[in-house]
């Protein structure tokens, strides 16, 4: 049977009629709505005669991330922007190497392990809380990435970089590596002004994870975070392909794919339990009901299954990662009847996906009880974190980060937007608050910690 012929996606009016690519730049997720109205596949035109292909419809989405998923592999741009300023590693490796990297990390990200991190989680929370007064106005993303920045680098390699010099370098990086990913950018090797940046930085960075992971083989100290798994790892590696620079590598990339996620995920959650207050209430006495007068610990989470939900909901309507992309190495039959050719770039939308009515009715409204029975949401059609053989290794600790962040600073707080503030979502490599998002705190109802106390002014 022949295959069909994916029809050819059009340029909206009030988008700039030079290209595709200069759409998608131009304003992301304006360009990916536009594209969901005209069809679940489309071919998108792009230079020198080459395709893109959009895909928003989940079994075909199952097919490319499960089934098929041997077929693809992460894009030209992004590996060669990846591997160009990290190395090889596990985001941009694929077949046998990838295979070895995984099975090396996984076990760090195992629930048993991840546990032991709930009580730093709790006391890096409270530590930020001590900066706060009431009635202060606090820019709630940077605020997050903050916190982040000191959970994820202790989960990661046990040391807090908030304060350390090292932090400068690594946030500067990130934002230079966001920048040069979310576009089609030249290969790293060509010395432009921000590419010469972007390897300065992680130069500096790099020698502080190498230094690092000498002190760390020097004491033999296993410190239960993700560093001291990869040093136990090495020592049992025949294939030699665990070096020092290639767990530097690892290490690094793995901090660079959870930051922004993790930090913009909790800024958007809290902007809209701002603006459903009901969601707030029946959440706030959740954990009421199961903490009391305590503070959290890791038997808690499972049992916290409304502020999961809540924390699902987020992620469906405001999705931190807009766009996956694959490249397809082989040719690929999907669903509908059409085929995907080698070589061709495809598109796929959580931001798209997430928002169709008939697998989210009423796509739009902020309702976590989609969550309550999981099971009538269609596969594939929800991909926080992608979906298949290459979801997210650490997506176990996204979510157990996340929890605790928001059980802890929901029982002491109330944010609200202040007044005037519009909300407008803008895709840079990851969806983020265009203009930030400024919150004023005030203290919950509730009686606050005997071990914290809520400062006032």
């Amino acid at each position: 049977m022949p295959s069909l012929t994916i029809p050819i996606a059009t340029l909206s009016a009030n988008q700039p009629r030079s290209s595709h690519t200069e759409a998608m730049r131009q304003d992301t997720i304006a360009y990916l709505e536009h594209l969901a109205q005209q069809g679940d596949y489309l071919r998108i035109p792009l230079a020198f005669g080459l395709s893109a292909y959009f895909i928003n419809d989940a079994e075909a989405v199952q097919e490319l991330l499960l089934k098929q998923a041997r077929k693809v592999e992460k894009p030209w741009n992004v590996k060669q922007v990846a591997k160009g300023v990290f190395g090889e590693n596990l985001f941009t490796s694929d077949g046998e190497l990838w295979q070895v990297l995984r099975s090396t990390l996984q076990p760090a990200f195992q629930a048993k392990r991840l546990n032991a991190q709930v009580d730093m989680m709790v006391d890096t929370t409270r530590s930020l809380m001590a900066s706060w007064q009431v009635g202060q106005v606090i820019d709630i993303p940077t605020a997050m990435m903050d916190l982040t920045l000191g959970i994820t680098t202790q989960a990661l390699f046990g040391q807090d970089l908030r304060q350390s010099a090292t932090a400068t370098s690594l946030l500067r990086f990130l934002d230079l590596f966001s920048e040069l990913i979310s576009r089609f950018p030249l290969p790293v090797w060509i010395p432009t002004p921000k590419h010469l940046e972007i390897k300065r930085h992680f130069r500096l960075i790099n020698n502080y994870f190498k230094t690092l992971v000498a002190a760390r083989q020097q004491s033999g100290q296993d410190n239960g975070d993700v560093l001291s798994l990869l040093i136990q790892a090495q020592k049992t590696d025949s294939s030699g392909r665990l070096s020092d620079q290639q767990i530097c590598n690892e290490v690094s990339n793995l901090f660079a794919a959870g930051y922004e996620v993790v930090s913009h995920t909790l800024a958007f959650t809290f902007y809209l339990l701002s603006q459903h207050p009901q969601v707030e209430a029946q959440l706030r006495e959740e954990l009421d009901n199961l903490l009391g007068q305590r503070a959290i610990t890791a038997a808690d989470l499972p049992q916290l299954t409304y502020l999961e939900m809540v924390l699902k909901e987020s992620m469906r309507l405001l999705p931190v990662t807009t766009v996956l992309g694959r490249q397809v190495v082989e040719e690929i039959q999907v669903p509908a009847g059409y085929t995907l050719p080698k070589g061709s770039l495809v598109l796929i939308s959580p931001w798209t996906l997430q928002r169709r009515a008939d697998y989210f009715p009423d796509p739009l409204k902020f309702d976590p009880e989609r969550f309550r029975n999981p099971e009538a949401i269609p596969k594939f059609a929800y991909l926080p974190f992608s979906a298949g053989p290459r979801v997210c290794i650490g997506n176990l600790l996204a979510m157990m980060q996340m929890k605790v962040n928001l059980a802890v600073l929901l029982r002491e707080y109330r944010f609200s937007t202040v007044p005037g503030y519009q909300f407008q979502p803008i895709y840079r490599f990851n969806t983020r608050p265009q203009n930030g998002l400024p919150m004023v705190i005030t203290p919950s109802t509730r009686l606050p910690n005997p071990d914290h106390q809520v400062g006032v002014n």
